[in-house]
């Protein structure tokens, strides 16, 4: 018998099978390969998902840039500059300090974040000294303008504020956002060190010079109305600023008091020392306007025109010396001596430093309701009057400097500026 011949077939049916099993468990393998590398992909992008969210969270936090409306148009390419590379600079150090969060590197991580915060804060610097300049800037001109900036601005503070203000000068901006003003010979001065300015003390002139017209009318000063001038004076000279202007500002002559010595005027410890010579100056003026005035009443008197009689009435020396006593111990109050006053007060009076305001007194007769009294306050003076039974017209005219029945009417102190001042 003869057996078939399976060979053939049989060698090809075995390999199609093998070849079929070798195919399936290569796309295993392969799939599992491919299954791995989308695992890590997917893990990849959700990392990159959360550190992209973090520099999100930093971009959205850096400040948007500079408001240049505050700046003129010969500033703005520098500050733009300044905060375009401080905007990149803390983009670059968002992005690290994601990377390192990332890799769970924290210390470094909180170090670049310190820096962030120090580019945030250099951005609020600038703005708001960007903010000040302007305002600074805007003050200056209108009061050059109008010619409000004192005399007692010398000449070298002058010129640097006109060239700051007036952008005559660079400027630069530092690491941490400080302005700096540059001139061409390399001269510098930081912003925070500009100089202040004096403004001219328009109202303290307007009442010096209602003071002088009104010690003219009244005619020869007495001592009551000296004591009152003077407090009114040391009231409108209670800052540096306000002494400075009326010491060195065309309100009554040309070039002020004319004071020469400039360590007077300018050294600030002397201050007390300009504000005595200010106030006496100006007591000297009155006091010469004063007896002008007498003499022109004392010649219209010898024309036949009348005239008040002399000494008055047992009433009128007699309160006419108590204003005149109450006055000089008012006046003590300002150096802290209260007995002055108290022994010129008949009855139960009592004069004590108030807990309430500096430098000012509580006043008070009996158990009676005690009044607060500032001795550097002329009008307050009333009060004293009132609780000692003074009759209202023998009363100083606070605003005047002598009694009211004597009231007259005032020039108008801004005509007097207008004359007086350039």
């Amino acid at each position: 018998m003869q057996l078939p011949d399976y060979s053939g077939q049989g060698v090809e049916g075995i390999t199609n099978a093998d070849a079929m099993n070798n195919s399936k468990l290569q796309d295993q393998h392969f799939q599992q390969q491919m299954n791995v590398i989308i695992a890590r992909k997917r893990e990849e992008k959700a990392q990159e998902a959360k550190a992209n969210a973090k520099v999100e969270k930093y971009l959205n936090a850096m400040p948007d840039g500079i408001d240049t409306s505050k700046l003129p148009a010969k500033y703005k390419p520098s500050v733009q500059e300044w905060a375009k590379n401080k905007q990149l600079e803390f983009a670059q150090l968002a992005q690290q300090a994601a990377d390192l969060e990332s890799s769970g590197d924290f210390t470094n991580s909180i170090a670049i974040k310190n820096r962030m915060t120090e580019i945030e804060n250099s951005f609020k610097n600038v703005d708001n000294q960007l903010l000040q300049f302007k305002s600074y800037k805007d003050g200056f001109l209108e009061d050059s303008q109008n010619g409000m900036v004192s005399n007692s601005v010398n000449t070298t503070k002058r010129d640097l504020l006109s060239s700051v203000y007036t952008d005559e000068f660079n400027i630069s901006f530092s690491d941490d956002g400080s302005i700096t003003f540059l001139n061409e010979e390399g001269g510098y001065v930081n912003f925070d060190e500009i100089p202040d300015y004096t403004v001219k003390n328009n109202k303290g002139a307007s009442e010096i010079l209602n003071m002088n017209e009104t010690a003219y009318k009244s005619g020869e000063m007495s001592p009551s109305a000296e004591r009152i001038y003077r407090m009114k004076l040391q009231n409108i000279t209670k800052s540096r600023d306000e002494v400075l202007s009326l010491a060195t500002d065309d309100f009554i002559t040309e070039g002020g008091l004319g004071i020469l010595d400039d360590d007077l005027l300018y050294n600030e410890e002397r201050t007390d020392e300009l504000r005595s010579m200010v106030i006496d100056t100006y007591m000297d003026m009155f006091k010469t306007s004063s007896s002008e005035g007498a003499k022109v009443k004392a010649a219209k008197s010898s024309r036949g025109s009348g005239g008040r009689r002399s000494g008055g009435t047992a009433s009128d020396r007699k309160y006419s010396t108590m204003v005149g006593n109450f006055l000089e111990g008012y006046n003590a109050l300002q150096d802290g001596n209260v007995m002055n006053l108290l022994r010129y007060l008949p009855g139960d009076y009592s004069i004590t430093k108030s807990d309430q305001v500096e430098g000012a007194y509580e006043f008070q007769k009996g158990s009676g309701t005690a009044r607060i009294i500032d001795p550097t306050n002329p009008d307050d003076f009333k009060h004293v009057l009132a609780l000692t039974g003074v009759p209202q017209n023998y009363w100083p005219d606070l605003t005047t400097g002598e009694s009211s029945e004597e009231e007259t009417a005032s020039p108008s102190a801004a005509d007097l500026i207008d004359k007086y001042s350039n």
